[in-house]
C-alpha cells in the first residue's frame, strides 16, 4: 500500500508536468556507459522525467513552452500542486489530521522541485523477496538538496513514527530501520543528487542507483536523448487489480514511452507488448465516404474489434449477432452535436431493427421509472432516437452506402456542416487525404485526427450536458482549468494519433500533437483537476445534493 500510495502521487505530478513542462553540473565525471540503462528483469516501473528546466532549454519545446508561459499556466500549476500536497498528507499516505498540515507544507514545497528539475524512479520486485525496492532521485541546488535532506526525513517521521538517524557512511544523508515493510528507508546527497529508497534489507536498487549518481556524470543520459519524458511500466506485475482490469483482461502489456517535440509539436511513442497473441481481425478499411462530409474537425478510424467486442458481457447482451470489425467517428465544425459514427455490420437492416425493439422493450421501462424520457423510433428508418432536446438528439439507424451496409448515428439526426473561426488558421485535410492515410498501411489499426483548438467547445458544451442529464454538478465555468482550455485553445493545432499492430502481441502508438492531448482529453483532464476529491476522483461522479 505505501509503494501504491507513493507511485500515484508520482505519477499524478508528472501528468500535470508533463503537460505544463536541471542541466547537469560540469563535474567531469564520465558519462554513464549505455549498458547501465538496461531494463531489469525485475523492474515493474520506471521513469525518467528532464523537468520543466531542462525542456525550456531545448528547441524542440518552444512552442509548448510558450503555451506553458502564459499567466494562467502559473495559476493552474500553482493551484494544482497545492491541493495535490493536501490530497496526498491527508490521503494517500493517511498521515493523522493533526500531522496533515505540516506534511501538506512540506509536501507542496518538493513537488514544485519535482516538477521543475530532472528526476528519476524505478520499482522493482524481485522474485525472493515479499517487498518492492523503490528509488527516486532528483536534481538539485545545494541548498535544494539540503532542503530535501530535512523534508524527507520529517515525512519519513509522520509516517513511520520514528525519525531517522544521520547515516554513518562517508555521504551526506540518513536511514531508518524498522518492524514493518518497507523495513528500510535512505537517503543521501551526491554530486546535485539527492536519492531516498524504500525497501526490504540492504535494497539493492538503492545502492545502484547511488552509486550510478556517484561515478558518472549525466547519470541518466539526459543530455544524450531528446526526450523530456520516459518511463516503462509492467502491468503485469503491478500492484493490486490493475493487471486484471486492463481492457477487462488478463493480458496485461508491458508499456514503454516516450514524450520530446520537434518544436512546433509534442511527439509521444510507445510500445505495448502483451504477454499473449492479440487475435486482432484487421479487415481492409471500408470508410463511410458518402456518410462523410466536408470540412471536418475530427475523424477517427479503428479496426481489429470483434474479437474483443465479442467477449465482453455487455455485448453478449444484445440482440446483435455479429460485432462489428470497424467503426469511424467524425465531427464537424459548427453545432457541437455534430458529431457521428458509422460502423459496418453484415445484415445491418435487420440487426438495427432487433436492437431497436430490444430499447423499446429493455430500456425504456428502466428510463420511465427514472424519470427520463423514452427512446423514440426515429422516423423514415428502422432505427431509434433519445431525447427531445433541440441541440442534442442520439440516433442510430440503418444506412446503405457505396461500401456496403452500415449501422449509422449521432448526436443529432439533421444537421449541415457548419462554419468555424479557426478555418483560416489551421488547414484541414480532405476526406480522400485521410481515406488515403488510413489506407496507406496495412498493419494500421487506429488513426485519429482533430484539430484539438475546435474540439475544446463542443467536448465542454457535450460534457456539460451529459452531467445534466446524469444529474451530476457542472464544472463551473469560472473554474482555473476552464479559463486554461480557453486562453490554450486558439494556440492549438493538429492532433494525429496511429496504433499499428508490430507483431502477434505488440502494438506501437504514436502522437503528433500540440500539448499531448486531444480536446476530449483536455476536457477530461480538467474535469479530474476540479474535483472537489481531487486527485481521488472526478467532478462528474459527484452526486449533487438532493438527488
Amino acid at each position: 500500500m505505501y509503494f501504491r500510495n507513493v507511485l500515484r502521487g508520482f505519477f499524478l505530478a508528472l501528468a500535470f508536468a508533463s503537460m505544463t513542462g536541471c542541466s547537469q553540473s560540469g563535474s567531469g565525471l564520465p558519462p554513464a556507459p549505455a549498458s547501465s540503462f538496461a531494463l531489469s528483469p525485475d523492474t515493474t516501473l520506471r521513469v525518467h522525467w528532464l523537468g520543466k528546466r531542462g525542456m525550456q532549454l531545448r528547441m524542440g519545446s518552444y512552442y509548448l513552452m510558450r503555451i506553458w508561459q502564459l499567466k494562467i499556466s502559473d495559476d493552474l500549476q500553482a493551484r494544482t500542486l497545492s491541493r495535490l500536497a493536501s490530497s496526498a498528507s491527508s490521503h494517500w499516505l493517511a498521515t493523522s489530521p493533526e500531522k496533515a498540515q505540516i506534511a501538506n507544507g512540506l509536501l507542496e514545497y518538493s513537488l514544485k522541485d519535482l516538477v521543475q528539475n530532472e528526476c528519476y524512479l524505478e520499482v522493482r520486485q524481485p522474485a525472493n523477496q515479499p517487498t518492492a525496492e523503490f528509488v527516486f532521485a532528483i536534481h538539485l541546488d545545494p541548498e535544494r538538496a539540503a532542503y530535501w535532506e530535512t523534508n524527507l526525513a520529517n515525512i519519513t517521521g509522520l509516517l513511520t513514527g520514528t525519525f531517522p538517524a544521520p547515516s554513518v557512511t562517508d555521504l551526506r544523508g540518513w536511514s531508518l530501520d524498522r518492524t514493518n515493510p518497507p523495513n528500510r528507508f535512505q537517503f543521501v546527497r551526491v554530486n546535485d543528487w539527492a536519492v531516498f529508497g524504500a525497501g526490504t534489507g540492504s535494497n539493492t536498487l538503492f545502492s545502484e542507483i547511488r552509486d550510478r549518481v556517484r561515478q558518472y556524470d549525466d547519470p541518466f543520459a539526459a543530455t544524450a536523448s531528446t526526450n523530456w519524458l520516459e518511463a516503462d511500466v509492467d502491468l503485469a506485475r503491478w500492484p493490486g487489480s490493475l493487471a486484471q482490469t486492463w481492457l477487462g483482461s488478463g493480458n496485461s502489456p508491458e508499456i514503454s514511452f516516450t514524450v520530446t517535440g520537434d518544436g512546433a509539436n509534442v511527439l509521444t511513442r510507445g510500445n505495448l507488448v502483451f504477454p499473449e497473441t492479440l487475435h486482432l481481425e484487421c479487415e481492409p478499411w471500408t470508410p463511410p465516404a458518402d456518410l462523410i462530409p466536408e470540412p471536418l474537425n475530427s475523424f477517427t478510424a479503428v479496426r481489429g474489434l470483434k474479437p474483443w467486442l465479442s467477449s465482453l458481457k455487455f455485448w453478449r447482451d444484445l440482440p446483435i449477432d455479429t460485432a462489428p470489425g470497424q467503426l469511424y467517428f467524425w465531427a464537424l465544425p459548427g453545432a457541437a452535436a455534430q458529431a457521428f459514427f458509422a460502423a459496418p455490420l453484415p445484415d445491418a437492416s435487420n440487426q438495427v431493427s432487433r436492437l431497436t425493439e430490444y430499447l423499446m422493450e429493455k430500456s425504456n421501462p428502466w428510463l420511465a421509472a427514472r424519470g427520463y424520457v423514452k427512446f423514440e423510433h426515429l422516423p423514415g428508418s428502422n432505427g431509434a432516437s433519445w431525447g427531445t432536446m433541440p441541440s442534442l438528439q442520439p440516433f442510430f439507424k440503418y444506412m446503405n452506402t457505396a461500401n456496403g451496409a452500415m449501422v449509422f448515428g449521432g448526436l443529432l439526426p439533421d444537421t449541415t456542416p457548419g462554419t468555424n473561426t479557426q478555418d483560416n488558421l489551421y488547414q484541414r485535410p480532405s476526406r480522400s487525404r485521410l481515406f488515403d492515410q488510413i489506407s496507406a498501411q496495412t498493419n494500421l489499426v487506429y488513426y485519429d485526427w482533430e484539430l484539438t483548438g475546435t474540439r475544446i467547445d463542443p467536448c465542454l458544451y457535450l460534457g456539460q450536458v451529459s452531467r445534466v442529464v446524469s444529474r451530476h454538478a457542472q464544472l463551473p465555468l469560472e473554474s482555473t482549468s476552464l479559463k486554461w482550455l480557453k486562453a490554450a485553445a486558439p494556440g492549438l493545432g493538429d492532433c494525429t494519433t496511429t496504433i499499428t499492430c508490430v507483431g502477434t502481441n505488440r502494438l506501437s502508438f504514436f502522437r503528433k500533437s500540440t500539448v499531448g492531448f486531444t480536446g476530449a482529453e483536455l476536457q477530461l483532464l480538467a474535469d479530474w483537476l476540479e474535483s472537489p476529491q481531487f486527485s481521488g476522483g472526478l467532478y462528474s461522479t459527484l452526486t449533487p445534493p438532493g438527488n
